[in-house]
């Protein structure tokens, strides 16, 4: 025992602890003490209805001199209320340093429903989440939007594309824009179908397959979430197709910005959807992070996503396929204290 070693071994012993401590065990006691409050995560109880948030954690504002301002393209077709939605999540996932712009690519060309409206960046300000957004809008005519949107999308500065997804594919939207933009641009491709404002969405599902963790754009994605989490107060559950979600919970605090997440394990997409099926809600978002075939974490059941989940409790979903070829911008996202 170390009460009977002579003092050198226990002076060695307790620099070795020491050291492996400063090496990165500090984020699982950081886990604990924040979670130690709530009994609710510690013993998995899911509240699927929404009722009930759970508490969140400021982060002091101690990072100006690590500026994360991302520019986000996001395509306007016909300004309705699916499109001020979409913007709405947009500006939450805008960070909190920096004065880069959320670019609204209004698209004259398409069909509309022939109402008058004020322009979308205009309602975009009576919602308080978009107060401090810098808001650019740029009119292109075309009937092409697809051809818009990829001519748009390698600008320089332009950091993350937000388009609208419809699973169900019944003419709403068009799928073939975010296909096109998802094979054809390294850039994250944040897909949304919300059936409802987001501020009356209750909870954050979050779906991350197996190997996800592995890719190069993973934190950044993890990041985005967290950064929509805080940003809408919606409460996360984390589901992860392995038995060590501590894995998990670690990789989620080694990023900026504290919220309190629950981590479930499933064992297959079918148990997930069975879980989905008993205990979400339709108020819910359902996010699923994805990447392109044949990189790392790449699933063929990836590409049933849309079917898969179409008819699932959540109405309102998400497909975010990850950052490619730029491993160093992951350092940004990860904590520096």
């Amino acid at each position: 025992m170390i009460e009977t070693a002579p003092s050198a071994v226990v002076g060695a012993v307790t620099a070795g602890a020491v050291l492996a401590a400063i090496s990165g065990y500090w984020l699982l006691s950081r886990r604990r003490d924040r979670e130690s409050g709530s009994a609710e995560l510690e013993t998995g109880a899911d509240a699927g209805s929404g009722s009930g948030r759970l508490p969140f954690f400021e982060l002091a504002d101690e990072s100006d001199h690590r500026t994360i301002d991302p520019q986000i393209l996001l395509p306007v077709v016909d300004g309705g209320e699916r499109a001020l939605r979409l913007a709405t999540v947009a500006c939450a996932l805008k960070h909190r340093y920096g004065d880069e712009p959320l670019v609204l690519l209004s698209i004259d060309g398409e069909a509309d429903d022939g109402r008058d409206r004020p322009p979308i960046d205009e309602r975009l300000g009576e919602h308080g989440i978009a107060t401090n957004t810098a808001i650019r809008t740029e009119t292109v005519e075309t009937d092409d939007v697809t051809a818009a949107v990829l001519r748009a999308a390698p600008e320089p500065n332009t950091d993350l594309l937000v388009t609208e997804w419809n699973p169900k594919g019944d003419g709403t939207t068009d799928r073939g824009t975010a296909e096109e933009a998802v094979a054809r641009t390294p850039l994250p491709v944040y897909q949304f179908r919300l059936s409802r404002p987001p501020s009356e969405l209750a909870r954050l599902r979050l779906v991350i397959p197996r190997h996800v963790d592995h890719h190069e754009g993973f934190y950044e994605a993890v990041y985005n979430v967290k950064q929509l989490s805080a940003q809408l107060e919606l409460p996360i559950t984390v589901y992860v197709f392995e038995r060590n979600v501590d894995h998990y919970r670690t990789l989620f605090d080694l990023v900026e910005i504290d919220v309190l997440a629950e981590f479930r394990s499933v064992r297959s997409w079918d148990e997930l959807g069975s879980t989905l099926e008993a205990r979400a809600d339709p108020a819910d978002l359902l996010v699923t992070l994805a990447v392109r075939e044949d990189e790392i974490g790449w699933d063929a059941e990836l590409s049933t996503v849309a079917e898969r989940f179409a008819d699932l409790p959540p109405r309102s979903l998400a497909l975010c396929f990850l950052r490619a070829d730029e491993p160093a911008y992951e350092d940004q996202f990860l904590r520096t204290n």
